[in-house]
């Protein structure tokens, strides 16, 4: 467990020198030390240690209390004050703060232990309490008696929805500040007040009272109250009251009850108040956290057992010691007959390798999270799976626990289109094929290098789903269409507060695809910096996020590609040697289209039944001989990409009718500078292009529309709203 981590802020340099030996001979980390409360405010932001030593009495216009408030209103951090004077009225002062002890100067190094562990172990009491408190909020919420809230001034602070009905009011009405008095009737209201008085000394009541709806309409009610206390303060009261309408009869039997509990709870916190030794209120407070957490237990176990998702436990030797009725449901398996089993016995051979090597990570201490496809009864079903490790008293990992969803629907495509069979019968592609599927028998990292377009992500999802991860996630970057600012964080991901708008953890693409794939297209245009951290994630298989501090291992695999001469770049300094080095263990050059003419027949019938399919077509057109002919015939500099948006402007233009390319002025071999429909120049930048082939297709789709952009809309398959703005920024208007 990594040390405390301690800011001193102190005016006095002799003072500082003395606290940081003391602290670092007492095993703590100091992160910095500063004089004055506006440094103090900062330095908390940057470095958010885990306590504040503070001097009460600092340089500058700020006080050491006024810092302390500013830090507790701010930050939930724990702050022990340090004075040498003990004046009562400045510890009065002080106490507004709720600081977390007090030492006076001159101070032992006995003392200074004493009071940083004592305050960092109420911290994480408090903090304790505070996640307690708001799950049983919920549970109140759920329960038909009317539960309370109340302060010092008699103001309600919570209520449950029970409670509101019961009584006729509203949130609106708790907001504005309802007292008490408000809902007793007027000749209960001075014992009320004196019943108040009682539970805000710090004893536990139970009284009867005549409650009045906001009406005017009254019914009887038993209400139990306990003071509410932070840190040894009473902030208010809770309570619980029970309609006692139907059981009038039983108030002699209950009020009986309530006395002799009002005895147990009045003895029990005198025998409490009479002791003042710090470690035996500790210990008390300890106990009293210890049930709390027996009884959130309890509340959790109900919830485990009537989850929809699957819920299991491990021991330290990945052995089934629980899963929940969600789990055994799915599988038909008894929960008795499961414990003790391991995932060789459940899932076979293969599929438990796979979860032991990502298992062996959280008994390590990860937490892991991935998506995972198995075959359970016949059926293939992707969870979304999360592992925690789970530790013993002494913080040792004992086990795990995981959670699987299951979001087969969620990643299930509606799509009629055919799957891609890749019976190609060019030689080139053939040979890429067969490179491909041995490549995808390891492990091992794959560059892919190609013309721009010619299909080399597609070979990259083959190579995953011909892999023993194509159970896994599979996920794609294009390192050129990521800002430079912004590619850290895609890939790598951040914290929260990494920078500005950075409001929460993000999960990079590496640590989504746990288990699966990462291809990372147009890899030359990585940034210089972020190829030294990609090299060391392929040597380590671990980054940090962001802004992170905690070292994240990812098992997944790479697969780069690219459009680029890597080694040319690496000539010219724009690649990093080593990376292209570490890079290049499985090579595959994908061939250009001119080079596979012999695929072309079936290329078209794949990319007809995918465009027909995204563009909402009923059926899929056939093609004329004469356009196929046209199609064998020209160069595709652009490769499958502009063979792909060939056939999605045919498709748009024919309206779903036969299709025909006649209408395009596709270049023969021998012009390879033109593309169809549309001129441009020989070295015209890949914008210029694309917004020269949007124009051209406005423009043939307003023809064939007789001028109405209407129907020009509609052949484009966008709203006429979008066909105008399309319009005005290709400059038509």
């Amino acid at each position: 467990m990594p040390a405390p981590r301690i800011l001193i802020v102190e005016d006095e340099r002799l003072v500082v020198n003395a606290l940081v030996r003391n602290l670092e001979g007492l095993g703590y980390k100091v992160v910095s030390s500063v004089s004055t409360g506006e440094d103090a405010i900062a330095r908390v932001k940057e470095t958010l240690p885990d306590l504040v030593l503070m001097d009460i009495r600092l340089e500058g216009e700020m006080d050491g209390i006024e810092a302390a408030g500013q830090i507790s209103s701010q930050f939930d951090i724990p702050i022990v004050f340090v004075t040498a004077y003990a004046d009562q009225k400045i510890l009065a002062k002080a106490k507004i703060t709720e600081p977390y002890g007090y030492l006076v100067k001159p101070l032992s190094k006995r003392e200074l232990h004493a009071a940083i562990e004592i305050a960092i172990y109420k911290h994480e009491m408090a903090r304790r309490l505070k996640v307690s408190e708001e799950k049983f909020r919920g549970l109140a919420e759920l329960l038909p008696q009317i539960i309370y809230e109340i302060d010092l001034n008699g103001k309600f602070t919570f209520a449950n929805l029970s409670g509101l009905k019961s009584v006729g009011y509203t949130i609106q009405d708790l907001n504005r500040g309802v007292h008490v008095t408000e809902l007793i009737l007027p000749e209960d209201r001075d014992r009320m007040i004196r019943d108040m008085t009682t539970v805000l000394k710090g004893e536990t009541i139970g009284a009867e009272f005549t409650v009045m709806r906001k009406d005017g309409t009254t019914f009887p009610v038993v209400t139990h109250a306990a003071p509410i206390t932070r840190d040894g303060k009473i902030v208010g009261l809770r309570g619980v009251c029970v309609d006692i309408t139907e059981l009038k009869a039983l108030q002699d039997d209950l009020q009986k009850a309530k006395d002799q509990l009002e005895i147990r709870v009045a003895e029990r916190t005198a025998e409490l108040a009479v002791s003042n030794e710090e470690l035996r209120t500790e210990v008390a407070e300890r106990l009293r956290v210890e049930e709390e957490l027996r009884r959130s237990e309890e509340l959790f176990r109900t919830i485990v057992e009537t989850a929809t998702d699957c819920i299991f436990i491990k021991d330290h030797d990945l052995r089934y010691t629980f899963v929940n009725p969600a789990m055994t449901n799915l599988m038909d398996l008894r929960e008795s007959g499961v414990a003790g089993l391991t995932d060789t016995e459940l899932f076979g051979k293969e599929e438990a390798r796979r979860l032991r090597d990502v298992e062996k990570r959280v008994l390590e201490g990860e937490r892991i999270e991935h998506e995972h496809t198995r075959q359970i009864k016949g059926n293939s079903i992707t969870f979304l799976e999360t592992r925690v490790p789970l530790r013993d008293s002494a913080g040792a990992v004992a086990g795990l626990c995981g959670i699987a969803r299951n979001i087969t629907e969620r990643k299930r495509l509606t799509s009629f289109s055919r799957p891609v069979h890749y019976e190609f019968r060019s030689r080139a592609m053939r040979a890429a094929l067969d490179a491909a599927h041995l490549a995808s028998q390891t492990d091992s990292v794959i560059l892919l290098t190609g013309e721009s377009g010619s299909g080399k992500d597609h070979l990259a999802k083959y190579i995953h789903n011909h892999s023993n991860r194509a159970a896994g996630p599979y996920y794609a970057i294009n390192c050129a269409a990521v800002p430079s600012e912004l590619a850290d964080s895609e890939l790598f991901g951040h914290e929260a507060g990494a920078f500005t708008g950075a409001t929460g953890r993000k999960r990079g693409l590496l640590e989504l695809a746990e288990g699966g794939t990462l291809l990372l297209n147009e890899i030359g245009d990585l940034p210089i910096h972020l190829q030294a951290k990609l090299l060391t994630f392929l040597d380590t298989r671990s980054f940090t996020r962001v802004g992170g501090e905690k070292t994240v291992t990812v098992v997944a695999r790479l697969i780069a590609a690219t459009n680029k001469d890597i080694e040319k770049e690496v000539k010219e300094g724009r690649f990093r040697a080593d990376l292209f080095y570490r890079l290049n263990v499985l090579s595959i050059k994908v061939p250009p289209l001119r080079e596979r003419v012999e695929d072309l027949p079936v290329l078209v019938e794949q990319l007809m039944h995918e465009i027909s399919a995204e563009i909402q077509l009923h059926s899929v057109p056939e093609i004329d001989p004469e356009s196929l002919r046209r199609i064998t015939r020209y160069s595709w500099p652009g490769n499958i990409r502009e063979l792909r948006n060939v056939l999605e402007r045919a498709l748009i233009l024919g309206g779903g009718g036969p299709l025909s390319l006649s209408f395009l002025e596709m270049d023969m071999p021998g012009q390879p500078e033109r593309s169809f429909g549309t001129e441009r120049p020989r070295h015209a930048s890949y914008n210029d292009a694309v917004a020269d082939f949007k124009r051209a297709l406005i423009e043939d789709a307003i023809a064939s529309a007789g001028g109405k952009r209407q129907e020009a809309a509609r052949l484009l398959g966008m709203t006429r709203h979008s066909l105008k703005r399309q319009m005005k920024t290709l400059g038509f208007f």
